[in-house]
């Protein structure tokens, strides 16, 4: 019975971190907008600093020195991720901050002085090293998209279309294929649409300089806006460039698990036939002796 008490209550804290997480921002701004149509006579001061109480709460957490050199750390892998800063900043205080505490309280309650230690251990540094490991991770994926990315800009533009038109019919066509960069593209097309200058929106598109392929993309870009140079070419040398860095480091990787199974054979096999080869002689030596 206490086992399902404790289920039902881990499933119920799982539901309210997703609705204060994901859905209680989307209601408190929808909020305002029905209060501020509503507001017909102009007395409408609420300030938009004021807003949800959880980003105030992660914003100064991650604005102080106790907590800022750590966020900057996670911030980079969070947008590596294509979340926003207020995204990032509430992400950081409940997966680094309420879920040790949480963890940590879980454990002493019910696995001792003991347990409590380790699962606040696991609670801090799991977290932290799984965010990054998800940013490598779609950075990695990012690269592989900006190559298919180069593909159809090449392909579009040898069709006659300025790189806005691309972009534009790349954000609403190119979904299905481009399912991470997207976010990237529909932000460089609504700074377009806002008025900005092509250089600046091109530099919000490849700001992350680990993504090497869309850093080379966003660079040829600026330079054929500049020059008016073709790109159809360049681009072709983006892509055989890409191409074979993802070889070489599938390669690598395949020589590394290569290694792995060696260690495994040593560690697991020989032992093994070491027993059954001398196992027999041992076996005649020890009854040689007995006699």
């Amino acid at each position: 019975m206490n086992n399902l008490l404790l289920a039902v209550s881990i499933v119920l804290v799982a539901i309210a971190l997703w609705l204060l997480l994901f859905k209680a921002r989307e209601w408190e701004m929808r909020a305002r907008v029905h209060a501020r149509l509503n507001d017909t006579s102009g007395a409408h001061t609420e300030s938009d600093d004021g807003g949800f109480w959880l980003w105030r709460l992660s914003g100064a957490l991650t604005e102080s020195s106790l907590a800022a050199s750590d966020y900057e750390d996670i911030r980079v892998a969070l947008k590596g991720m294509g979340k926003t800063r207020e995204q990032s900043q509430v992400i950081y205080l409940l997966s680094c901050w309420f879920l040790p505490v949480f963890v940590a309280i879980i454990g002493f309650v019910f696995f001792g002085a003991l347990g409590g230690l380790v699962a606040s251990a696991g609670g801090f540094i799991l977290p932290r090293r799984m965010i990054r490991t998800m940013g490598a991770q779609a950075e990695m994926r990012q690269n592989l998209e900006a190559v298919e990315l180069c593909h159809l800009t090449r392909m579009l533009m040898e069709a006659g279309l300025s790189l806005e038109r691309v972009l534009r019919i790349i954000g609403v066509q190119g979904r299905p294929l481009l399912p991470i960069l997207i976010t990237r593209i529909d932000r460089f097309n609504r700074l377009m649409k806002s008025g900005a200058e092509r250089s600046q929106a091109l530099e919000e598109l490849g700001e992350n300089k680990r993504i090497p392929v869309l850093r080379s993309y966003v660079v040829l870009m600026k330079q054929s806006s500049q020059l008016g140079s073709g790109v159809s070419h360049s681009l072709e040398q983006i892509i055989e460039e890409a191409q074979n860095v993802e070889r070489n480091r599938i390669r690598e990787e395949t020589n590394r698990i290569g290694a792995k199974m060696t260690v495994i054979m040593m560690a697991f096999m020989l032992p093994a036939l070491f027993i059954l080869i001398g196992g027999p002689a041992v076996v005649s030596i020890a009854e040689a002796l007995t006699r």
